[in-house]
């Protein structure tokens, strides 16, 4: 675990989670979620029916309503929302565990999701097509985890200033992360 800048100050009300799949995004959120303010979960504002993006000035819109409180926990790395809206943020945390750890995770959550015939996004589901094709979350998280991290290295260093806090978190269980994150 490495912290980029200290702790202590205010506590953040409002918490960016980025990271590749099966990294602990949405556990991390739910975790730090308050109860009555579900966390803002970017896959729900970017996936229409059939894992067809939404427009993106409609899911920038999106994500602008429901940012538009005092206190919020993000959930998601897409470039257009981390763009526009990542340095309204007083905690932005990159969950970067390795490889060994995330695609296992991905790879459970994605069978599981298949063989219980889950509801997604948009009302997609998991197809036998998902899972193992081209356009696979498991082959998309091994194909896009450089860049990611690329990006991810450039959103620290853009917002290295006072007033952000900015934790990346290399290992493996978010609720070892919880404690240092004040809410």
């Amino acid at each position: 675990m490495s912290e980029v800048n200290p702790p202590g100050g205010p506590p953040a009300g409002r918490v960016w989670i980025v990271g590749g799949p099966g990294c602990g995004k949405s556990t991390l959120a739910g975790l730090l979620t308050e109860p009555g303010a579900p966390p803002v979960c970017l896959d729900a504002l970017f996936w229409g029916p059939g894992w067809t993006p939404v427009p993106e000035d409609t899911f920038l819109a999106e994500v602008a309503k429901a940012l538009e409180g005092e206190r919020w926990v993000v959930d998601g790395q897409f470039s257009a929302a981390v763009a526009a809206f990542a340095h309204t943020a007083d905690c932005v945390v990159w969950l970067d565990p390795p490889l060994r750890v995330a695609w296992p995770r991905l790879l459970r959550r994605t069978l599981r999701r298949w063989i219980r015939r889950e509801k997604l996004w948009g009302g997609t589901r998991e197809t036998l097509w998902t899972v193992v094709g081209p356009r696979s979350i498991l082959w998309y998280a091994l194909k896009v985890r450089p860049e990611q991290q690329r990006a991810n290295h450039d959103l620290f260093a853009r917002l290295s200033q006072p007033g952000v806090r900015l934790i990346r978190f290399r290992g493996g269980d978010v609720r070892n992360l919880v404690g240092r994150i004040a809410r």
